[in-house]
């Protein structure tokens, strides 16, 4: 902040982008919804954010009256209110104290509303969009990283009992249902994100989640598609695996080849992860090994992402060319889609080290038990 030129950092979170304010204060909202308020408007709770000076204490401020006590007990900022529209609360604040530049971290999440408040309670002052805390988290601590290992082996651990269950017909709904069983039964009641699970022409999408009422069951020659993303006290777990109901004679040749071409993109890029190396050129790697194997038209744009407290965090594997650092936690997780058929996604999560990247989960990865 000081090299910056910032006197303060509004970090802002929601019940579903939870990372910034919760890894000040280890706080998070619960969920999203619509509140009435007394004065007879309404608003829509679910955010939180915290004022961080660069020098003083920080407070935080969430719009859900009724979470006042658990925010509290949990917090590691004594200063800890309810406030509808944080920036009613944050404005005065930041106009009494003088500041002349605060950066706002998850600017593009931060509401319209909240910073046009801002803006006419503190009219001197210039908000300014930041990555301090975004980038600051990206590098993981020793503690940080003993979580996020725990949330590894319990993905491993949660898909791996899951597709254990598949074969003809089995019920897809069924299979997800035992796969958040074990992660809930092992890590946080809240998982990182939804859980995506279909089989056969549900997992062309490559982000299916089954119907109860819906039953379909799973085929011979069909394969059962599982991402799912536990979390351990907070820390979030992502893995992708698939698991044929049958034989690897029960396939069609046209998804064998698809099979053979995600593990194998898998395996490359996870070998070239390294410090130094960029989103953008483990992606342009993927493409070129996606090309060489025929595949490049089922193949989608993302490869990955930053994953700790969220699971879908900086940097991502599109067009980011920031190097990598010794200490964070990626995914690799190329996806093949074949329209209408089936959809694949063998995803990973790495660790980037001195050496190059130590690879988190270790389920196996082809489609039938070896």
């Amino acid at each position: 902040m000081e090299r910056s030129g910032l006197d303060a950092l509004i970090a802002y979170s929601t019940a579903s982008v939870q990372a910034n304010v919760r890894y000040l204060t280890d706080y998070s909202p619960l969920l999203t919804g619509l509140q009435g308020l007394a004065d007879g408007t309404e608003h829509m709770f679910g955010s939180c954010a915290c004022l961080l000076p660069l020098d003083g204490e920080p407070v935080m401020r969430l719009d859900q009256p009724w979470d006042i006590e658990r925010a509290r007990a949990v917090s590691r900022i004594d200063d800890v209110r309810y406030a509808p529209a944080a920036a009613h609360d944050l404005g005065p604040l930041i106009r009494q104290a003088g500041f002349s530049r605060v950066g706002i971290d998850n600017w593009h999440l931060f509401p319209a509303k909240e910073y046009l408040t801002l803006a006419a309670s503190a009219p001197e002052v210039s908000f300014e969009p930041t990555r301090i805390l975004t980038e600051l988290r990206r590098v993981k601590s020793e503690a940080e990283i003993s979580l996020i290992r725990k949330a590894a082996a319990l993905a491993d651990e949660a898909v791996h009992v899951a597709l254990d269950a598949v074969h003809p017909g089995a019920i897809e709904y069924e299979i997800v249902l035992r796969c958040e069983e074990v992660m809930r039964s092992g890590g946080d009641i809240q998982l990182g994100a939804g859980t995506i699970g279909g089989c056969g022409s549900n997992s062309s999408t490559g982000s299916a989640m089954p119907m109860r009422n819906v039953g379909r069951t799973i085929s011979r020659g069909e394969w059962m598609l599982l991402d799912v993303c536990p979390r351990v006290d907070g820390y979030c777990g992502d893995i992708a695996r698939a698991r044929l109901a049958g034989d690897l004679d029960d396939l069609d040749g046209g998804l064998q080849r698809i099979a053979r071409a995600a593990i194998l993109i898998n395996e490359e890029v996870r070998k070239a992860v390294r410090p130094g190396v960029s989103g953008r050129q483990l992606n342009e790697l993927a493409n070129r090994v996606a090309r060489e194997e025929g595949v490049l038209e089922n193949k989608i744009d993302l490869l990955g992402h930053g994953i700790g407290l969220d699971v879908v965090d900086a940097p991502s594997f599109y067009f980011d060319d920031s190097p990598l650092s010794i200490g964070e936690v990626i995914t690799v997780e190329p996806c093949l889609l074949v329209p209408g058929v089936a959809g694949l996604r063998i995803e990973d999560m790495v660790l980037v080290t001195e050496n190059g990247g130590e690879t988190l989960t270790s389920l196996e990865r082809s489609l039938v038990p070896m």
